[in-house]
């Protein structure tokens, strides 16, 4: 089951990561993608996402 949250900025607390991804986001922008793992994976939003406008 995958659950998702949204911020602008998000930290990862686990025991193992993946080594980082670069993937192709919206257009011509590009992220990093990252697994956490670990017993239990925490994420928290560190600071939440908002439209600017």
């Amino acid at each position: 089951m995958k659950e998702r949250i949204v911020g602008e900025r998000i930290i990862c607390i686990g025991r193992r990561i993946s080594k980082p991804k670069l993937i192709h986001y919206t257009h011509r922008h590009r992220a990093i993608q990252v697994t956490v793992e670990g017993f239990p994976a925490i994420a928290e939003v560190v600071k939440a996402w908002r439209m600017k406008k």
